[in-house]
């Protein structure tokens, strides 16, 4: 039996350096985007197309939303908070829920500016948003349709 190493052990100990380092800077990339904010799970879906998973982050004047899919630190869409209106919740079903939310997760349509699109998060989280959203500052006419 040879000691060396074999190109298969080679190629899986790589695979599972790469593995490793991919779930590591995942990490790191949450880390460094939840500095700015605080962070919630928000699935995002516009009229058409299926749910997008995401990170969404509280700013004071804006929501900005993180792909999970991608490694970038910019947000991939970001919604003014004087615009940004909810509506009312709704359980989502098992068949429609995306997958990285918990079975009691809901759904709320919303409105900014000219978008229309349904999100979908933890109960607690919904109810920060929801928070969020009608404690906006002097000037703001963060609106919370019922």
């Amino acid at each position: 039996m040879d000691s060396a190493m074999t190109a298969g052990e080679i190629t899986l100990a790589l695979a599972v350096i790469v593995v490793l380092l991919a779930l590591a800077a995942m990490v790191l990339r949450t880390r460094a985007i939840g500095r700015d904010g605080n962070l919630a799970v928000m699935a995002v879906r516009y009229p058409g197309a299926s749910w997008r998973t995401g990170m969404v982050r509280y700013r004071h004047d804006r929501l900005e939303w993180f792909s999970f899919r991608s490694m970038t630190m910019s947000p991939r869409r970001t919604w003014a908070r004087g615009d940004f209106f909810l509506g009312s919740r709704a359980q989502l079903a098992d068949g429609d829920r995306p997958a990285a939310l918990s079975g009691d997760a809901v759904s709320v349509d919303v409105r900014c500016g000219v978008e229309a699109f349904t999100i979908a998060m933890a109960p607690g989280d919904y109810t920060a948003m929801r928070s969020w959203s009608e404690s906006a500052p002097p000037g703001l006419h963060a609106d919370a349709l019922v």
